[in-house]
């Protein structure tokens, strides 16, 4: 078994994309299929375009985790002024099977970023999207990636790294590391994948 820790690259797209829909179920949660897919290019296309360190490991040629990354302190994401946009476009041919459900989906972004921005400003270092595919947990594959991420904001001395995750999600993970609760807030998004739990930013204090 070949495993190799490297730079995500753009061929690997698809890949982390099927492991943001198993991690959070997008094609069982948005009905129909097209809704489903928007919301995973916004989530998973969404944190490439606002990331400016990526990293995956893959295995016999297979991408199984990876972390996308902000540090405020290396070069700025070049980003994509179109991308609103082309959800937009997206949303727009989709027929959903619920007449609100379209409505719905942006209303919950909305709701969460505005929730979000009461406890974080934005700007700030940060893990955007981290996936460790669930068959290989407990190989220390996502201390790893971590490890690669916060060397790398040690370095250009960023004073401390944020994340975002749920009270159901992997709250024990990130204590484990040492991230501290800055706080819980409301989040649609996060009760579509579980309903029971808050949304919850931790901080990383790298100084």
């Amino acid at each position: 078994m070949e495993t190799i820790f490297r730079d995500y690259e753009g061929k690997d797209y698809l890949q982390c994309e099927a492991l943001v829909n198993d991690a959070w179920e997008f094609d069982r949660i948005f009905k129909p299929q097209g809704l489903a897919d928007i919301a995973k290019l916004i989530y998973t296309k969404g944190s490439v375009i606002n990331s400016n360190f990526r990293r995956v490991i893959e295995i016999d040629g297979r991408v199984v985790d990876f972390i996308f990354g902000y540090n405020e302190n290396a070069n700025k994401p070049r980003g994509d002024f179109l991308f609103g946009l082309k959800i937009l476009w997206r949303l727009l041919q989709v027929k959903p099977t619920i007449p609100s459900s379209r409505k719905e989906l942006l209303n919950a972004f909305h709701v969460h970023e505005n929730n979000r921005s009461k406890l974080v400003d934005k700007g700030r270092s940060e893990i955007v999207l981290f996936v460790v595919e669930k068959h290989f947990k407990g190989r220390g594959f996502g201390k790893k990636l971590w490890g690669d991420f916060h060397s790398h904001c040690q370095e250009s001395l960023v004073k401390s790294i944020i994340v975002e995750t749920n009270t159901d999600g992997a709250s024990a993970f990130y204590e484990k590391l040492g991230f501290e609760v800055i706080g819980n807030f409301y989040s649609p998004v996060h009760q579509f994948a579980a309903p029971n739990s808050q949304a919850r930013i931790y901080e990383y204090r790298c100084q």
